[in-house]
């Protein structure tokens, strides 16, 4: 079906086709353009087209501009590039004919990448010379050091004469551009080359302005800006506005990210009622109606005060407090605090605020060193506070040996040669602990490291870190030694010692 499908469009552009081995006419630029804006045809029927017929004309720069806007492919500008070096070769006496000299042809496959922001990307570009792929030739995509690079990017063709760029994430949405050249700067025919298009990501973040609507007697615009996860906005997103009652308000927002509803005193829900704005995969957004007493931002968060920092499993020495504030700067009473922990468990999870405006929380850190999260909201404020979580004491220690880890086991060295041991500590829920304080003990005083059968095993070095102590010991002799190191909690290892 296709092949008549070619037939008759070849037709309807006028190009005849010939019998047998006779050659079909070349194609002007005009009947070129034709083929590639024609539905009917595949890109690698166009090139197939050109392979056969060629053209009539020599492509300017203007020529090739204007053959890519009208769709072509890498693999329509390579064939016509290739009708360059068929003209220029002279003509072979008739009863010598040889096929003209080929030349390299670059092709990317695909020509056209789309990425999402904050993504990495790859191009594949195929090096040929004629059907033969060219091996180990560096291919450079010269325009690349718009993506923030030092240098345009450069890649090696493998046995199937195929080159991967490897391009870096972009964070900026736009079109880039590169042509594909030589190491040295040389172009191919046709200057083919490769047009990169970031787009943003998915919905990563809603704001909503403003926090709060004071005085709904006065109705409100309500906007919400909508981006991706890196700050990019995103245009024709559909917002949604929930008054509490009847149908939701919807609009799509504009290039800058932004979507705005403008509503009436008589939209509004009253004093004490909620709007909530969404927008998918994002969590709504409730905006608040409040009396001229709403909530001030600055004025509203976690106070400073007594210790922030404690050891896993244990408690926060004291309870945490969060404070709440009118615009006015007096305390906002009655209103409820949510709050959520990540790495640590928080009692209340829901509390009214007081006459001053507070609100304590107990908190109990959990079995994760590092850091816990404790995110407090009230009405559309949200405020976190990040507390410290420290190791628990050493309850056991570990040995490796070549950064494996041999505690209870048993290593083979060689004999007479310096090996090295990494001692670690480890708290009762597997957190690094500190193991200076042990560290230092050891260079102090040798004998809490021990090595049976006659002391076979010299101390060479200690050398002592925050999180890890490195133990340099040497066999005397052949034979099984047991090594063990500590004070009070103790490790050990086998070692046998063999010739070298």
């Amino acid at each position: 079906m296709r092949a008549w499908t070619l037939v008759l469009a070849l037709a309807s552009l006028g190009i005849p086709r010939f019998a047998g081995a006779q050659a079909p006419p070349p194609l002007d630029k005009a009947e070129l353009i034709r083929l590639l804006t024609n539905p009917l045809f595949a890109q690698t029927e166009v090139a197939e087209v050109v392979r056969r017929s060629c053209l009539t004309f020599r492509p300017t720069e203007r020529d090739w501009a204007d053959i890519r806007y009208a769709g072509a492919n890498g693999e329509v500008i390579a064939s016509a590039a290739a009708c360059d070096s068929r003209r220029a070769s002279p003509p072979a006496p008739a009863a010598a004919a040889a096929e003209p000299a080929p030349i390299d042809i670059a092709v990317a496959q695909p020509a056209d990448i789309v990425m999402t922001a904050g993504t990495p990307a790859s191009v594949r570009v195929r090096l040929s010379r004629g059907r033969t792929p060219v091996r180990r030739a560096t291919l450079v995509l010269r325009g690349s050091t718009s993506l923030g690079l030092p240098r345009d990017v450069s890649a090696v063709t493998d046995d199937s004469g195929m080159a991967v760029f490897v391009l870096p994430p972009v964070v900026e949405p736009g079109t880039h551009r590169f042509e594909i050249t030589g190491s040295s700067g040389s172009t191919f025919p046709g200057h083919p080359g490769v047009s990169l298009t970031v787009r943003p990501g998915e919905p990563g973040r809603l704001r909503v302005t403003p926090d709060y609507i004071a005085s709904p007697d006065r109705g409100a615009t309500i906007v919400a800006t909508v981006t991706d996860s890196l700050g990019n906005p995103l245009g024709q997103e559909s917002v949604e506005l929930n008054l509490g009652s009847g149908a939701p308000l919807s609009a799509a927002t504009d290039s800058a990210g932004r979507a705005s509803f403008v509503l009436t005193p008589t939209a509004l829900p009253r004093a004490g009622g909620t709007l909530q704005v969404r927008v998918r995969k994002l969590a709504p957004v409730e905006v608040p109606i409040t009396d001229v007493s709403g909530l001030s931002g600055p004025l509203t968060g976690f106070v400073v005060s007594g210790p922030r920092r404690g050891r896993v499993a244990s408690p926060l020495s004291a309870p945490l407090v969060f404070r709440a504030r009118t615009v006015q700067g007096s305390a906002a009473v009655g209103h409820v605090v949510r709050f959520r922990a990540a790495n640590a468990q928080i009692k209340p999870d829901s509390a009214v605020l007081d006459s001053t405006g507070l609100v304590s929380v107990d908190v109990i850190f959990g079995a994760r060193a590092g850091e816990a999260m404790i995110v407090a909201r009230i009405d559309s404020v949200e405020r976190l506070v990040t507390l410290p979580v420290d190791p628990g004491p050493i309850v056991s220690l570990l040995l490796e040996y070549g950064g494996r880890p041999v505690t209870g086991r048993r290593i083979s060295v060689p004999v007479a040669t310096p090996f090295e041991l990494r001692l670690t500590a480890r708290d009762l829920y597997g957190n690094q602990a500190p193991i200076d304080a042990l560290g230092q003990m050891l260079r102090s005083s040798r004998p809490p490291v021990t090595a049976q059968s006659d002391l076979q095993l010299d101390l060479m070095n200690l050398d002592v870190g925050d999180s890890a102590v490195l133990i340099t010991l040497k066999a005397r002799r052949l034979g099984m030694y047991d090594f063990t190191v500590g004070s009070g909690i103790t490790t050990s290892v086998g070692v046998t010692a063999i010739a070298k």
